[in-house]
């Protein structure tokens, strides 16, 4: 550990010293310097320590620091590339591109979208811009004559016939007459076990 503070350069007793994290690599701090600098940013930190001229580690601060510069280069051009010509209604900002979303006509079902009248529903693609400065978002059709898309009925379904009762049904179900018969004969063995008999009346 270093005997000076990295920031102030005030020299630390044989207990005096702390260590605080710059941009991947730990500093030998005093406690008013630890104070002082905990709430400010790694980034910061490590600006700061290579400044003074005392920090440890100077290599992976400096790595540290260009690593950095590179994403905030990258994340402005991304701004820049999702900018388009279009204003916000509300404060007049720049639109950005949010990405496109398929957004269906209907309402939420147990199994999922269904329309109001069915269990098909219909689909609209839609761009969604969001203004830079405000957050307001807005759709756009990319192709504002085209239809929305509804999903096409499938083919008939083959029907069977129930071996044991004869009633038709779709296939890959079960029978619903011999369904509700199993339905009756458990409840009247429920019902039955339910009862007391005369000699516990």
């Amino acid at each position: 550990m270093a005997e000076r503070c990295v920031f102030c350069g005030t020299k630390l007793g044989l207990f005096g010293g702390r260590t605080l994290a710059c941009g991947g690599a730990s500093q030998t701090v005093c406690g008013d310097c630890w104070n002082k600098l905990s709430d400010l940013s790694m980034e910061e930190r490590a600006r700061r320590a290579l400044e003074t001229g005392r920090a440890e580690n100077a290599d992976m601060l400096q790595a540290f620091l260009e690593r950095a510069e590179e994403r905030r280069k990258q994340a402005e051009q991304d701004r820049k590339d999702r900018q388009t010509d279009q204003r916000c209604l509300r404060c007049g900002g720049v639109m950005e591109r949010f990405g496109r979303r398929h957004i269906h006509l209907g309402e939420e079902g147990l199994f999922g979208p269904v329309a109001r009248d069915g269990i098909f529903v219909s689909w609209l693609t839609v761009d969604i811009l969001r203004c830079a400065g405000c957050g307001k978002a807005e759709f756009y059709l990319p192709d504002p004559d085209a239809a929305p898309w509804t999903p096409e009925e499938p083919e008939k379904q083959k029907t069977v016939f129930c071996p044991v009762c004869g009633t038709q049904y779709a296939a890959g179900t079960q029978c619903p007459t011999c369904a509700m018969e199993r339905a009756r004969r458990a409840a009247n063995t429920t019902r039955r076990k339910e009862e007391k008999p005369p000699w516990e009346k």
